[in-house]
């Protein structure tokens, strides 16, 4: 069925002191200076997170149960309020404030925990989530330390049915004794019988597609049903997340909070802490019944702010971020109107950020958008492009489709992926005895810097994760009102310090000539050793969601 994009606007109130908003709130809609934006099926003025949350949120978690994967993205300016009700104030998301709650959703808990919570406690089915941030173009995991991630299409493996799995370079060319342990799906460059043949088809279709476009000339080909083949196989996703089991308030504390530790952010004069990435979080929720299983998942995605280089005054490392994220959100306001208007071509893979979104804003998810806005006049031109930006998207329409079962994998098609897995884990460990976690290194390096380059990179690491264990516990003690803080304050701005310090020593390394006027001594990460990586945490997803 066709479903409009909902929109919906929250705003920020304003700072005391400051001057009468220009924009306020009335039957027609979002009224401004220069229009009316009628196009808003809530508005939400204030900080109240449970009005936000019945609002914004519980309409997608109806469409939830009724079978259908759903979305929802947050849009506005650099400190307009999306983390805030995407996630929550800064420190809110602590096991102090689920013992505090006793039993309820605590009151300052965004939109996200809210929701995964409110699943929790309804039963019926497991839940996992992931969490993928997008820092200038690049994919990263925030449940595995800002591990880069691949990003690939669907068409990278053929649903292909049974039959043997024929990859060159393993020993027999067998990857495993069915295709069916692997859901019929076979990785591009298998060379079974039956992926030759689909090849081949495939070869067929394209070879017809472009004769019926030259004998078409310049007549319009429609979107629709006879294109959501080619749509699909185009659709880009990330590959080898972490997933989360998430089984108690506890679990749901503990995701949101090493999301907020572990994304990107930088102060500037707009906004304390500015959120320097795209976030999108997953929730997986499988339901089993009568041999069947059924993925459906909610996508909550929080856009960084769009600024104003001259009004944050940001600068160096912080003004190239922010180039950054402007040109993700130029992109995808291309997107949109491409979409509002009916384009023939839909400009989704201008960046990374757009192209994880299609099946979002052109696929068969719910979907809908907060615009979040400030509402002091200082940034009435910010909030007046937000409101627009939200009046194109209430023009897009979706496909939404139930999601449907697919058959439970038994015993002996488990047996194969478990056995897979370990030989797996046993190759990865040995890569790791050697180094080549880290990366690959010039051949002509001199061994001594080699070493010191991997002890660095190792020091860094662990400075890494100690800095995160730190302002957990710092978090943690602010929730629980702990009188004596300032230990722990300064425990972590040491350690900030140093983390910084030792990250610019191993840049420094890492970008020093191997040889003089040669290639850099680190030639980056050794490709073969993220692949298995990323093989097996797919394998072990496959396996909890089965």
């Amino acid at each position: 069925m066709k479903h409009q994009i909902s929109v919906s606007v929250r705003v920020r109130p304003p700072a005391p002191g400051s001057e009468p908003p220009r924009i306020s709130v009335d039957a027609r809609g979002v009224v401004t200076d220069q229009k009316v934006f009628e196009a808003v099926e809530n508005v939400v003025i204030g900080s109240d997170q449970e009005e936000a949350y019945r609002a914004i949120a519980s309409p997608l978690l109806a469409r939830l149960r009724d079978g259908y994967s759903c979305t929802l993205l947050a849009y506005g300016q650099t400190g307009s309020g999306k983390t805030h009700t995407m996630l929550g104030p800064p420190g809110c998301l602590t096991q102090a404030s689920v013992t505090e709650a006793a039993g309820a959703i605590p009151s300052a808990w965004g939109i996200f925990p809210r929701i995964a919570l409110e699943i929790l406690q309804s039963g019926g089915g497991t839940l996992h989530a992931s969490a993928i941030e997008v820092y200038q173009d690049q994919a990263y995991d925030l449940l595995a330390d800002r591990a880069p991630l691949q990003v690939g299409t669907k068409s990278a493996g053929r649903q292909v049915g049974g039959g043997g799995c024929v990859i060159p370079g393993l020993e027999g060319g067998k990857a495993g004794a069915s295709g069916d342990a692997h859901a019929g799906v076979h990785p591009s460059h298998c060379q079974c019988m039956k992926c030759f043949k689909a090849q081949e088809a495939e070869k067929a279709a394209r070879e017809a597609k472009r004769n019926a476009l030259a004998n078409a000339g310049r007549e319009v080909v429609k979107r629709g049903a006879a294109s959501d083949s080619a749509e699909a196989a185009s659709s880009f996703a990330t590959v080898g997340e972490k997933l989360l089991p998430l089984t108690t308030p506890a679990d749901v504390a503990q995701l949101a909070l090493t999301i907020e530790l572990t994304r990107t952010a930088v102060g500037h004069a707009l906004n304390a802490r500015s959120s320097r990435s795209h976030c999108l979080v997953h929730l997986y929720l499988v339901e089993r019944q009568r041999g069947q299983v059924t993925k459906k998942q909610l996508l909550f995605v929080d856009l960084a702010g769009s600024e104003r280089i001259l009004k944050s005054g940001v600068e160096g490392v912080a003004a190239t971020q922010a180039m950054a994220i402007n040109g993700s959100l130029t992109a995808l306001g291309k997107v949109i109107r491409a979409l509002g208007t009916h384009a023939k071509h839909v400009p989704f893979r201008d960046s990374l950020l757009t192209k994880l979104l299609r099946n979002s804003l052109d696929g068969r998810a719910t979907t809908s958008v907060v615009i979040n806005v400030a509402s002091e006049p200082e940034h009435y031109e910010e909030t007046l492009c937000s409101l627009e930006f939200g009046e194109r998207m209430a023009g897009v329409k979706t496909v939404s489709t139930k999601v449907t079962g697919q058959r439970v994998l038994d015993a002996a098609e488990v047996g194969v992926i478990t056995e897979e897995l370990e030989g797996l884990r046993a190759e990865i460990a040995e890569m790791q005895s050697a180094d080549l976690d880290i990366g690959d290194f010039h051949p002509d390096a001199v061994p001594s810097e080699v070493k010191s380059v991997k002890l660095n990179i190792r020091r860094h690491l662990h400075l890494v994760g100690g800095l995160k264990d730190l302002k957990a516990q710092l978090a943690e003690a602010k929730a629980r009102g702990d009188g004596n803080l300032q230990a722990l304050r300064d425990k972590v701005a040491n350690q900030e310090k140093e983390t910084s310090k030792q990250g610019d020593l191993v840049e420094m390394q890492k970008t020093a000539p191997a040889v003089r006027g040669g290639a850099p001594i680190w030639m980056g990460p050794n490709k073969m050793y993220l692949s298995k990586v990323t093989r097996v945490q797919a394998m072990e997803d496959a396996l909890a969601m089965n």
